[in-house]
């Protein structure tokens, strides 16, 4: 059997480039790394599907991370492509804590239930991509994978849980005026002035519900355009809302209460991507903290894959420190990189052949 390390693992990944849409390199290398151990793989797009069959029927729990970064920003001191490990026990590469840090570990996780086996169930480890850009990857393969019972999602949070994920609904708005010539304002509707309205109403607005993980959602005005010519009353002007929100609300819910407090007409950008959350007395949670005893529990209030599985028990979580992704010199502690490994196959293993 080849050799299986994780930061080995994570070193030769972080070294192929994958930017959102150019995945294609690291998933043949991925492809091939687990098929090199005996894994059961297929590749489908620029997805790595790896299945570990138990002795028995039962539950089906999936590991799945992403392949893609976004592109290297400026202000890296070193090749964003050439991993080291620093002074301080630091992986320092670009996506070396958001996502291949969990990738490698999930896919040793894997070699080594597969070598060692399983009584029960059966166990998928998905590397995914497009992740970073919110379609395809998991969104498109998740279908053909038929009904998934646990799952774990990795993400650099610490090695702690997050048990519930805000969703993001986008609106855009429309104030209608009248139109006229700047030297005659009151033949018209100046639209700027409605928006102006309304940009207050929302700076005033507040969804009261309150979240135990996450908090209050919010709902922020992000764009305004109206406008074109000096001496134009304008008859129309734009705003866009961001609204991040949880649990507590529905997007429907939401929509129908912004229409009725704006002058403006509101209309919805975007809402596929809808909270999720893992309630109290999960058997996935209780697999959690057999292997991870002082585990935290919190609310995220990042986008992950997770969004695309609602109903499905799952959990996000991983090495890495979620204030790093993104960032010039990202960076991940390698005892996180190895602690994971155990994480990831103790709580396969309770969930499927002890909390099945």
């Amino acid at each position: 059997m080849k050799k299986t390390h994780p930061v080995d693992l994570l070193m030769q990944m972080v070294a192929i480039p994958s930017v959102s849409h150019n995945e294609d390199k690291l998933a043949g290398f991925m492809h091939q790394w687990l098929a090199d151990r005996g894994v059961s793989v297929e590749r489908v797009g620029d997805n790595v599907i790896a299945t570990v069959k138990g002795r028995r029927p039962g539950p089906t729990f999936l590991l799945n991370s992403h392949l893609d970064t976004v592109p290297a920003k400026d202000g890296w001191e070193s090749d964003p492509w050439e991993p080291f490990i620093n002074d301080e026990e630091r992986l320092v590469g670009l996506g070396s804590g958001d996502a291949k840090a969990s990738v490698a570990a999930m896919a040793c996780a894997t070699v080594g239930i597969a070598k060692e086996g399983l009584d029960q169930g059966t166990l998928i480890f998905a590397a995914t991509c497009l992740e970073e850009v919110g379609k395809g990857g998991l969104a498109d393969v998740l279908p053909s994978l038929g009904q998934i019972d646990a799952a774990l999602v990795g993400e650099p949070t610490s090695l702690e849980g997050a048990v519930a994920q805000s969703g993001l609904l986008l609106l855009e708005t429309t104030a209608h005026g009248r139109t006229s010539h700047a030297a005659r304002p009151h033949l018209g509707i100046n639209a700027l002035t409605i928006a102006a309205r309304d940009v207050l109403k929302m700076d005033a607005f507040e969804l009261e519900r309150v979240h135990p993980f996450l908090g209050r959602s919010t709902a922020t005005v992000t764009v305004l355009k109206g406008g074109d010519r000096h001496n134009v009353v304008p008859d129309s002007c734009g705003m866009t809302l961001d609204i991040r929100y949880t649990p507590s609300y529905t997007a429907e819910e939401i929509t129908a209460m912004i229409g009725e407090l704006l002058e403006s007409e509101v209309r919805v950008r975007s809402n596929r991507l809808r909270p999720v959350e893992t309630g109290d007395g999960a058997a996935l949670i209780e697999s959690l903290q057999s292997v991870r005893p002082k585990i935290e529990l919190f609310g995220s209030p990042t986008m992950s894959d997770w969004v695309f599985m609602p109903g499905i028990e799952a959990v996000k979580i991983g090495p890495g420190d979620s204030p790093r992704s993104h960032t010039p010199n990202e960076s991940v502690a390698v005892s996180d990189v190895l602690a994971a490994v155990e994480l990831y196959s103790g709580c396969v293993r309770h969930r499927l052949e002890v909390g099945a």
